[in-house]
């Protein structure tokens, strides 16, 4: 699906699960130590969606790791082509439109997969995420269908958009709703 049209299909809230109005609540309060962002699609996603909120993070003192699947799948975006687009991204001065990306890292999920299971990511990002106190979790396969019930021991959020008519009922919402769904530890 393009970009014009996902926002061309894109319900408005509220959605099915949203919690977007207690995280920004809470986005105004408190600020992270390490945010761990396991993304999703390529394209239009990573450059508008990620990216822009991973810098935003960086602005505001948190360390962000965004995690990529190892080998393609589907349209997600891969670790070696996150690396590239980061890189060409950054300014003269290694910044990412202004803000220091110091604390950025790029990690490989060891996922080949558009779901996941986080008890099996790769041990090296089972590492730097230890102490993350923020997760989030990008995409229907691994935001919605595999990990919308998923119990942290830190905050997360999963996002998704709802491309399948079976998830749609089994949610009790509609094709092409959203999910925004907010836990505090």
């Amino acid at each position: 699906m393009s970009f014009l049209a996902s926002c061309q299909n894109l319900l408005s809230r509220p959605w099915v699960i949203d919690d977007l109005d207690a995280f920004k609540s809470k986005w105004t309060k408190k600020s992270w130590e390490k945010a761990v962002i396991f993304v999703d699609n390529s394209g239009a996603d990573i450059i508008l969606g990620i990216l822009p909120f991973a810098r935003e993070l960086l602005r505001r003192g948190t360390k962000v790791i965004l995690a990529a699947n190892d080998m393609p799948s589907i349209n997600d975006i891969t670790y070696l082509e996150l690396v590239e687009i980061v890189n060409k991204l950054k300014d003269e001065n290694g910044k990412l439109a202004g803000v220091d990306v110091s604390d950025l890292i790029v990690a490989n999920s060891g996922n080949d997969l558009p779901v996941i299971d986080l008890s099996s990511v790769a041990p090296e990002l089972a590492y730097m995420a230890s102490d993350a106190d923020l997760v989030i979790l990008e995409g229907m396969g691994r935001g919605i269908e595999t990990n919308l019930y998923a119990q942290m021991k830190c905050d997360s959020i999963k996002i998704g958009m709802v491309k399948h008519p079976e998830v749609a009922q089994f949610l009790g919402g509609r094709l092409y709703d959203c999910v925004f769904k907010f836990n505090e530890a």
